[in-house]
């Protein structure tokens, strides 16, 4: 499941990918008004004129071949047959798109070989007519909808040929959960049958496709469902416990009482920032709680450094906000350059609240300090060197460990970072993708006279970031045109000095780590008792800082929520929905920030850098906006920063 890995391919597979894209899509889109036009007229008008009992045989051997065709290229042997339909080694790749390309063709024979029985029942006219059509289109809209919900690019064949043009290998993502299929497993099926009974003329040929394909669209599921179970196993059989098959109805409830004996009330995978802050919170409240890591020693290289006011106010429910304060330097204002001058200061003095300023602190402090309090709280056990492989849940607990289960719990959740085997365990579905900008970080020993002020540069050539830290050191990131591999000390001072006028010593340098930065979303943020925060759930570019304080406002809230459950036996679907809801709002609000903050400051060239300069010296800096920089990028306007911006009216969590 890595989103977008890379794999070589020649020209020539990247254009005969292309052509059977082209080919595939065309097929789709011939099917799909052909389809549309035969079943709204009846099937009435054809373009073979069979008669008597070789147009009924015909046209039975037409349903029966759609049908039967269909199933047959989706079962493993039909999937190995369609890898050989493809030259020069793309027949796994292709595979989406020729599957996409003889299912259309499929339809297109049904209904351009049709011998219509020329046979009028009931053709409705006037306002009749008028509403039946109206059905007949939300019907369709209804499979759009169903298959842009199961994945479109899988649906109309775009997955493998794109895949193989970017140089990509394909990412076939598990089962989904959400939209319509959170309401039904089968709606794909369930919409195509709708449309089959909406369309508004009734004729003998409409009723005998109508009726032997609404039987195979009742059945044919039962033979995917199969093989969804040996691919997915336990998720998928949990989904099937909670969601009806083809009818749409409400989702089953978890249970949020047990009477079965557990180890602990809820184990937490990945022992980073937000993991140890969630252990706090739930400690604090007297859970009994586990925190594993696979590491058997905190990270060693600082990673997130800056912390925002919002963050501050949640360390503070566990005394540890002055300790911080303390620890860190506080970055009052980012000075903020152009190609040849001064654009602007992104100033935080004038914000709202008791912390005006950005705490820069580096994240192996942050951690140490969050694992002393953690180590403090008697219901909390903290196990590293241990990594989970294994997940198994029922409706009252879940059974975690390696080769053998180690441990139960109430709830598990994954804080394990942005590669989460949690996430993969429960077989969540993501989207996500590629910047197409690179970086190289380090610290230094500092020198400048740049004080505790963040200073930013943005060239034709690249981008230039510089962030204070304690102890004398200072964080300095530049942009690089192709990602940094082995490189050794000396690029970062090279760069600086090219674009931002300063001598940074080599020897200052203390450490350096390249990074392209990614975005993710998981479909769903909980799945059964098992649930993703952090990183996990959500990825985002570390330009702007962030993803952390993004991590910290889940644990919060997750904190809340299973406090709710577990202590005042509240109901548990409702209040992970809104976990789930408020905290997807806020990562993609975030998210977007980060895309756009980025975006901007990392365009090169003439024309884009005189662009981007004028832009933000006369409107970011001046007028209206300049107000609002410092809360923006102090993430006071995030939605849902903190529990106490959740309005009462979500759920009752206090």
């Amino acid at each position: 499941m890595n989103e977008g890995s890379t794999a070589h391919y020649t020209p020539a597979q990247r254009y005969t990918a292309l052509a059977y894209g082209l080919v595939s899509h065309a097929l789709f889109l011939a099917s799909v008004v052909v389809m549309f036009w035969s079943l709204y007229n009846g099937l009435h008008m054809s373009l073979v004129h069979l008669h008597g009992g070789t147009a009924v045989l015909m046209d039975v051997l037409l349903v029966v071949q759609f049908a039967v065709g269909h199933t047959l290229l989706l079962s493993d042997r039909g999937r190995k047959f369609m890898t050989r339909l493809a030259p020069l080694g793309l027949g796994a790749a292709l595979s989406t798109t020729v599957f996409a390309a003889l299912a259309s063709l499929q339809l297109l024979v049904t209904f351009l070989l049709w011998s219509s029985s020329e046979t009028v029942w009931w053709m409705p006219s006037g306002g009749l007519k008028l509403l039946l059509s109206g059905l007949y289109a939300l019907s369709w809209i209804l499979l759009a909808k169903s298959m842009s919900d199961a994945g479109l690019d899988t649906q109309i064949g775009s997955l493998g040929w794109r895949a193989v043009w970017r140089g990509e290998r394909p990412n076939y993502k598990p089962f989904t959960r959400t939209g319509m299929f959170r309401h039904s497993r089968q709606p794909i099926y369930a919409s195509f049958t709708l449309i089959l009974w909406s369309a508004p003329v009734w004729t003998p040929d409409h009723l005998v496709i109508a009726s032997l394909w609404t039987l195979y669209c009742v059945l044919a599921p039962v033979l995917k469902e199969k093989r969804y179970l040996r691919w997915y196993g336990a998720a998928f059989a949990r989904y099937q416990r909670r969601v009806p098959y083809w009818f749409p109805g409400p989702v089953r409830s978890i249970k949020s009482t047990t009477l079965k004996p557990t180890d602990y009330d809820v184990a937490i995978v990945g022992a980073g920032p937000v993991g140890l802050l969630l252990a706090g919170l739930l400690g604090q409240r007297g859970l009994r709680v586990l925190v594993v890591d696979k590491r058997t020693e905190p990270l060693i290289h600082s990673q997130a450094i800056g912390i925002t006011p919002p963050s501050l106010e949640i360390l503070s429910k566990l005394g540890l906000e002055e300790e911080f304060v303390q620890q860190g330097v506080k970055i009052r204002d980012c000075q903020v350059f152009g190609h040849e001058q001064k654009l602007g200061c992104a100033s935080f003095r004038d914000i709202p609240g008791a912390h005006r300023y950005i705490l820069s602190l580096p994240q192996q402090k942050t951690l140490a300090t969050l694992e002393s309090k953690v180590a403090s709280l008697p219901t909390v056990t903290l196990l590293r060197g241990m990594e989970i492989t294994r997940l198994e849940q029922d409706a009252e607990m879940v059974s975690l460990g390696g080769e053998k289960i180690l441990f139960t719990a109430r709830w598990v959740i994954g804080c394990d970072g942005h590669k989460s085997r949690v996430r993969d365990l429960i077989q969540m579905r993501t989207r996500g993708g590629q910047y197409g900008c690179h970086f190289l970080m380090g610290d230094f020993e500092d020198h400048t006279s740049l004080g505790h002020e963040a200073h930013l540069w943005f060239t034709r050539e690249g981008a230039v970031e510089a962030f204070p830290l304690p102890d004398g050191r200072r964080r300095w990131i530049v942009q690089t045109p192709q990602p940094v591999i082995g490189s050794d000390h000396g690029l970062i001072s090279e760069l600086v000095r090219q674009r931002a006028g300063l001598d940074l010593a080599v020897h200052d340098q203390l450490n350096q780590s390249p990074f392209s930065p990614r975005w993710l979303q998981a479909e769903q943020y909980h799945d059964g008792r098992v649930i993703l925060c952090g990183d996990a759930a959500h990825l985002m570019s570390p330009i702007g800082g962030q993803g952390m304080n993004t991590g910290w406002a889940d644990a919060e809230f997750l904190a809340e929520v299973l406090i709710a459950i577990e202590q005042r036996d509240q109901p548990a679907l409702p209040l992970l929905e809104a976990y789930d809801r408020c905290r997807r709002c806020a990562s993609t609000v975030a998210t977007q920030r980060a895309a756009r903050g980025m975006w901007l400051g990392t365009r090169t060239g003439v024309v884009s850098s005189w662009l981007r300069d004028t832009f933000m010296r006369e409107c970011l800096f001046k007028g209206p906006l300049a107000k609002h920089i410092g809360p923006y990028f102090a993430m006071l306007t995030i939605p849902y920063n903190t529990i106490k911006s959740v309005p009462e009216k979500v759920f009752a969590l206090r």
